[in-house]
């Protein structure tokens, strides 16, 4: 086969399981079922060809001898007695015979003859000379009258309502491969379910292990490693913590020991670095607890309430920012886990920004959009995803102003993939940066 050819085949075969079990599937038994219709056909129809042959030889043969004892005056109104469904017997001759005949029809005629007896003539004739549409058959009586045998209808070998039988076969093929394949791939739409969800639910509740032994297999390979998972993410958190705590102590002293520092400019950088430090701690355990801190506690949460008391917060505290959105919308969520991502957000746009607004969509009924937007420099596009990446900055200065320690984004994704949302940041037509989160009502 062509590498075109192989190209051709790979792009028509389907790139599903489900599809690719379900065609072949379905074609083994679209072969089998032929193969067995075509057998019943050799094995009943063939014999019922001759079975049919024989026996209108005979009822013909009863029929021009029954026609040959009356009287000549009588036979017209043996006529209708002598009719069948398929075929009637005209007192008449004429019509055109036709040629060549089949090798199959001459020895049709010719046991035909042979049931008449001798002194008959049989021929096939066409009873429309002009269009040779109508078949039918001259028999010659012994006096030499002739009978014209008329078919009615086409003699039929099947039924008429095979093919529609056939079909309807055909419809429960299709439908139970559909059931079966559904049903031998359910298991793994279960797992894909719970690989997917894994990343944000390291506790989620373990696969059922039932099922074929392959799929109890995987099922259980799958629960040992969401337990080993688990594990080491509970571990990485202990271990982060007691850094954490065993930073704290340092640090505090380093920062009493700089008060006693007799330049000021030198103390200051020093308290500077150390606040640095304490924040890089406390934001990088954040970061490592960030979705087992949320848990199963979630709640309907005012949304109006959670930010306008964020926003009151932060104008107490002297920081320009505006707020707009309707009253009255709720969502189940974790108002901490979410109250923190609004406050890095709010923070990322009061840092590098200003004209900072937080506003609230819920116009439409299965999703709500919290925006985050201000009118600062924004972020080159190629970063806009990178940005999400922890200790990952834009700016590659480390000045107090504007460095950060890059964590802030990192840690706000993290808890939006926890409670099922997403957020995507943008820049804004004149200038600024939208960050803008979604949530499923």
């Amino acid at each position: 086969m062509s590498a075109h050819l192989r190209r051709m085949a790979a792009r028509l075969w389907p790139d599903s399981l489900f599809r690719r079990l379900a065609i072949i599937l379905f074609a083994g038994l679209l072969a089998a079922h032929l193969l067995s219709f075509g057998l019943v056909a050799l094995n009943v129809f063939g014999p019922s060809v001759e079975q049919s042959d024989d026996y209108f030889m005979r009822s013909v043969a009863t029929e021009v001898a029954i026609l040959e004892r009356v009287k000549p005056e009588e036979r017209r109104e043996w006529l209708d007695r002598l009719a069948k469904p398929a075929y009637r017997h005209v007192l008449k001759g004429g019509g055109e015979a036709y040629a060549p005949l089949r090798p199959q029809g001459k020895v049709f005629l010719a046991a035909l003859k042979a049931e008449l007896g001798a002194g008959h003539d049989v021929d096939y004739v066409y009873l429309d000379p002009l269009d040779r549409s109508k078949r039918g058959m001259l028999i010659h009586l012994k006096d030499g009258s002739p009978v014209t045998i008329e078919y009615r209808v086409p003699r039929r070998v099947s039924s008429p309502w095979l093919p529609a039988a056939l079909a309807v076969q055909l419809c429960f093929l299709a439908f139970f491969t559909w059931v079966a394949v559904k049903l031998a791939t359910r298991p793994l739409a279960r797992l894909e379910r719970a690989a997917n969800s894994l990343g944000s639910d390291l506790r989620g509740a373990p696969l059922p292990e039932d099922g074929p032994k392959e799929v109890a297999r995987a099922a259980t390979a799958f629960n040992a490693m969401q337990r080993r998972i688990a594990e080491q993410a509970v571990e990485r958190i202990q271990i982060l913590a007691g850094i954490s705590r065993r930073l704290q102590t340092p640090i505090t002293r380093m920062r009493l020991r700089a008060d006693f520092l007799g330049d000021n400019d030198a103390r200051e950088k020093l308290q500077g670095d150390l606040q640095e430090m304490q924040t890089l701690v406390k934001q990088g355990l954040a970061l490592a607890r960030g979705r087992d801190e949320i848990g199963k506690q979630q709640c309907q949460t005012d949304l109006h309430a959670l930010i306008d008391s964020l926003v009151c917060d932060y104008s107490d505290a002297g920081e320009s920012l505006r707020f707009s959105g309707e009253r009255g919308v709720t969502i189940l969520t974790h108002p901490q886990a979410l109250r923190r991502i609004m406050i890095n957000l709010i923070d990322n746009g009061l840092k590098f920004g200003e004209d900072v607004e937080v506003a609230v969509d819920a116009q439409r009924s299965s999703r709500i959009t919290i925006t985050v937007s201000d009118r600062g420099p924004g972020i080159p596009d190629e970063h806009l995803k990178s940005v999400f990446l922890p200790f990952y900055r834009v700016e590659a200065s480390r000045n107090r102003e504007t460095g950060g320690t890059g964590l802030g984004l990192a840690i706000a994704q993290q808890l939006v993939n926890a409670l099922r949302g997403t957020l995507t940041l943008a820049n804004r037509d004149g200038g600024g940066l939208e960050a803008r989160l979604e949530f499923s009502r």
